[in-house]
């Protein structure tokens, strides 16, 4: 009897150790994915303070699934899905339903098997943008940003309950939201231009229980960026001679003169003389990818382009056209998966590109009836995990559902069909990075003290139904 037990013990620990190297395989190729895009840290799995979980890894065949709200006229859409420490997944987006009075910011939280643990309107108004998930002292929070219809716009903390702990608001335009980490971690936020008032482009700096720290107002941050691991982040600067510089700023001070003047400057040259910034794309093998824009250009220009860690220029693409766009790395390869949303034929088109970031033949698809939220932010918040990649948005049908789609690597959607797409994806040089570049004319400046409004309104329940998306075509 004894060494029926024994025999049984070995067996049981034997199962717990292979559990335990499964989970840190799963952990080595989704926590500690090193390309980071739109997570606000150079690993998945976050470091003190900051950053989201890898979760989700095992999820592969649950995806893609629709959202559908309790109203017969309602409307949601999702506009950036993140993976939590608890391998589930934190939403943010909008709901709206005429017939109810309802058109506010959307956050829900799934647990790992993609359950709704909790679905909360925000009470603040008009539409939620980007989100993450912050560990704090050993206490989860989740952030999220956006517009406030009827108080400007919003930085809204949650507690792990979804109620809300702390919401503020001020007149600039938020867009994006990343935590930073360090022994105090908070938040990084792109106050960015404003159709409503006119204003131009900063970067603020609060922190993690919302307090205002500094501002920088007169670069931009572009509505896709990254905090590394160190703290480093990225800003499009234009000096007082109109030449451009990618500028490299440390956000761990609380001193903002401390950020200016440590600041390098990479000059850029391109003829374009409104050339938009969409920020760092993502951080993947010591290599940086950046996305721009050419307004004017005609139809636009939109430029992905891929430097090592020195920001010397490996390779560069160019589309024509309307998009919304975001990048991916493919597992275990030096290729990468772009993403682009083209309005003029609403259809989301995938292409893999390889090192240099040329196209690789017979790689470029269509999907229909998908849409990256119905506010058209130039960026998708596409989130690569250990075997697929997600993509959330809004299913457009008659139903306008909130979706989270899914591709693995090879581009397979887990159902549905993918058609051959006409897009020209084209390898061009016409940008370069100077990397030993002349002293700017001028330099980066503080902004003056941010006005902000501080309330308390208490996040509401909105059930969703979870459908089955597939087929989705």
């Amino acid at each position: 009897m004894l060494k029926i037990i024994s025999k049984l013990h070995i067996t049981v620990l034997v199962l717990i150790l292979i559990g335990i190297i499964i989970s840190m395989i799963s952990c080595n190729t989704s926590c500690d994915n090193k390309f980071t895009n739109l997570l606000g840290s150079s690993s998945i799995g976050g470091g003190s303070g900051g950053g989201s979980g890898g979760g989700g890894s095992g999820n592969i065949h649950n995806f893609p699934l629709l959202f559908d709200g309790q109203y017969p006229n309602d409307y949601e859409e999702f506009l950036s899905i993140v993976p939590t420490s608890d391998s589930g997944y934190f939403a943010v987006g909008k709901a709206y339903d005429s017939s109810s009075n309802i058109d506010d910011a959307l956050f829900v939280k799934l647990d790992s098997n993609l359950n709704v643990v909790w679905s909360k309107l925000g009470s603040i108004g008009i539409r939620g943008a980007f989100g993450f998930e912050n560990i704090e002292n050993n206490n989860t929070y989740y952030y999220a940003c956006g517009y406030a219809n009827n108080n400007g716009f919003f930085i809204s903390k949650l507690n792990s309950d979804g109620s809300t702990n702390k919401i503020i608001y001020f007149s600039n335009d938020v867009t994006f939201i990343l935590p930073y980490n360090n022994n105090t971690p908070g938040i990084i936020a792109n106050i960015s231009y404003n159709p409503i008032s006119g204003s131009g482009f900063n970067i603020a700096k609060f922190g993690q229980d919302l307090n205002f720290k500094w501002i920088i107002n007169n670069a931009e941050w572009g509505e896709a960026n990254i905090i590394t691991s160190d703290n480093k982040t990225f800003l499009y600067f234009i000096d007082s001679n109109g030449d451009k510089y990618l500028t490299k700023i440390d956000v761990s001070s609380d001193d903002v003169n401390d950020v200016i003047n440590s600041a390098q400057y990479y000059q850029i040259t391109n003829s374009s003389t409104n050339l938009g910034f969409l920020g760092c794309l993502g951080d993947y093998n010591n290599n940086f990818y950046f996305g721009f824009v050419d307004y004017t250009a005609s139809p636009n220009r939109y430029y992905v382009i891929k430097t090592d860690n020195n920001f010397n220029k490996i390779g560069e693409v160019s589309v024509s056209g309307r998009f919304s766009v975001s990048l991916v790395p493919v597992s275990n390869s030096d290729n990468s998966i772009l993403i682009l949303y083209d309005y003029n034929n609403s259809k989301l088109n995938l292409i893999k590109v390889g090192n240099n970031l040329a196209p690789i033949q017979n790689m470029d698809f269509q999907v229909s009836n998908y849409e990256p939220g119905n506010v058209r932010f130039i960026v998708i918040k596409a989130i690569p995990l250990a075997n697929i990649f997600i993509v959330p948005g809004t299913f457009n049908n008659n139903a306008n559902n909130a979706l989270v789609y899914s591709f693995d690597y090879n581009l397979n959607p887990p159902c549905g069909s993918l058609t051959q797409s006409n897009l020209t994806l084209n390898n061009t040089n016409d940008i370069s990075i100077n990397t030993n570049p002349p002293t700017p004319s001028s330099t980066i400046t503080s902004g003056s003290s941010l006005t902000v409004t501080t309330a308390s309104t208490a996040t509401t329940d909105y059930p969703l139904t979870i459908i089955d998306a597939c087929p989705i075509n």
